[in-house]
């Protein structure tokens, strides 16, 4: 009898053990994963807009290219390298574009925007054609929904852009359009 008893009683020191040691572990566990890396001690709502800045920037370089940075480039360029004009359009709906044409490579709508300079290119061109690409495409919407290309009546399903030397190219579908037709003018 006095062996049961020591059983049972290590039994029960063992409950207690595991279940302090459960116990240990989770405290632990919820200790670790809500812990702060913000050292600032100010709000945190500085956080959101900067996670939702990081998001879009994921976004948009999903969807954007810049390439051949010292390349100026003509309007001549394009045509040689196979893409066909379709259409002018005035330089008053894109600040900072010199010229603006719509045409097709490879079956595909292609507006090039023309400026003096990459610089000008890859700030002005990148912000306009960041706003002008579809929105709700970025953000999970619809693979067909349209958008407007630089005051075009005519509806163009541009889901993204490059910016190619001095020029900004907005693609039709996807990036790789442009990103061909790049290839030929810098090669």
């Amino acid at each position: 009898m006095p062996n049961v008893i020591s059983t049972i009683s290590q039994l029960k020191n063992t409950r207690w053990l595991l279940l302090t040691l459960l116990f240990g572990a989770l405290a632990l566990a919820v200790a670790c994963g809500s812990g702060s890396d913000d050292t600032d001690s100010g709000s945190s709502s500085d956080a959101a807009p900067a996670a939702a800045a990081e998001e879009e920037d994921d976004a948009l370089a999903e969807v954007s290219r810049i390439l051949h940075p010292d390349a100026s480039l003509t309007f001549d360029d394009y045509v040689a390298a196979g893409w066909k004009k379709s259409k002018q359009y005035d330089t008053d709906t894109v600040p900072g574009a010199t010229d603006i044409w719509y045409g097709f490579f490879n079956s595909k709508d292609i507006e090039v925007r023309f400026y003096d300079s990459h610089d000008s290119a890859k700030t002005a061109g990148f912000d306009n054609a960041s706003e002008a690409i579809d929105q709700s495409f970025r953000e999970g919407g619809q693979f067909g929904s349209s958008n407007r290309g630089a005051g075009s009546s005519a509806v163009t399903k541009y889901k993204a852009f490059a910016v190619v030397g001095n020029t900004v190219m907005l693609c039709e579908q996807s990036v790789d359009s442009c990103i061909a037709l790049a290839d030929i003018l810098g090669g």
